[in-house]
């Protein structure tokens, strides 16, 4: 009976041992942390990671996966979605000089649902926009306010869209603090000459962005102060009647004749077309991603 316990025991522990190498040996593989409780989040999907989608680069054999907006980026197409900062309008020069110096002629599509963010590091943005040699299409796709509804406004004329339940808001710039490291805002004693420096610098940049919505809109300087006045709310048919674009992308159904053209933006190319049977072999013949009005060349 003994024996019996022992066999048992020593078999319940090379269970054990062989469980606890299997479960180092996975958290390794897939970065878990080991002896901790398992996140109860680890089970869902989450959009903070960006999507990976496939892709094959000419002359190699095996399919890489890479981040959907890296994707994006090699068909020229680009998305503001976070409050321009800094890094944000940095981020975005280089890529918009990248592509110059890859394709200086072809035109480059800039989607943006964005809350705004700071009036210089928007106003850098759109100055290097207006020195690219190709054509800029940009899209409000959802809602664009202060800044970034003047990046969709100072897009390439004639190609400047929104989507039909997309917003614009027109707001004054604000004067930001200053924050620590660690996000928090700081507090400091400023003296009145300070504070006077820095109102008519914020008063600088509100007269930049309305001197630039009345050539955007070719309204006069007059009405768009009062209009800056408070939030100036518009849907998309206001802000083409308004100025800000130039064409609603309305949804329109794809037939023989247009399907080819029910597309936004340029994505596509690379063989990585929907419906590829090189990545899913059971897939379903091509279609138009969404079926949206498509961008005039």
């Amino acid at each position: 009976m003994k024996k019996a316990v022992h066999a048992g025991r020593v078999h319940g522990a090379k269970m054990l041992a062989i469980l606890s190498t299997i479960t180092v040996v996975t958290a390794l593989l897939t970065g878990s942390p080991v002896g901790r409780r398992p996140d109860p989040r680890a089970g869902r999907v989450s959009m903070a990671k960006r999507p990976m989608v496939p892709i094959k680069l000419p002359g190699m054999e095996m399919t890489q996966w890479i981040d959907v907006y890296n994707r994006l980026y090699r068909e020229r197409i680009m998305f503001l979605q976070d409050p321009i900062s800094d890094d944000i309008a940095n981020k975005m020069v280089a890529v918009l000089l990248y592509l110059e110096s890859e394709d200086a002629n072809s035109p480059v599509a800039m989607y943006c649902n964005c809350g705004g963010g700071l009036a210089k590091s928007g106003l850098a943005l759109y100055d290097t926009m207006r020195i690219m040699p190709y054509d800029i299409q940009t899209v409000n796709i959802g809602m664009c306010a202060q800044i970034s509804a003047f990046i969709v406004a100072g897009g390439t004329p004639g190609k400047r869209y929104a989507l039909p339940n997309a917003r614009f808001v027109l707001q004054e710039p604000y004067l930001y603090p200053q924050y620590d490291r660690e996000g928090n805002p700081r507090t400091r004693i400023m003296q009145a000459t300070e504070m006077k420096l820095e109102v008519e610098e914020v008063l600088r940049d509100r007269k930049r962005m309305i001197d630039g919505f009345s050539t955007f809109t070719k309204r006069p300087v007059d009405v768009l102060k009062k209009d800056f006045e408070r939030n100036f709310y518009l849907d998309a048919l206001e802000a083409k009647q308004y100025g800000l674009i130039d064409q609603i992308l309305a949804p329109k159904r794809p037939d023989k004749q247009s399907s080819a053209d029910a597309k936004m933006g340029n994505f596509g190319g690379d063989g990585q077309r929907y419906g590829d049977r090189s990545f899913a072999p059971e897939a379903s013949p091509p279609q138009t991603p969404g079926g949206l009005g498509a961008m005039p060349a």
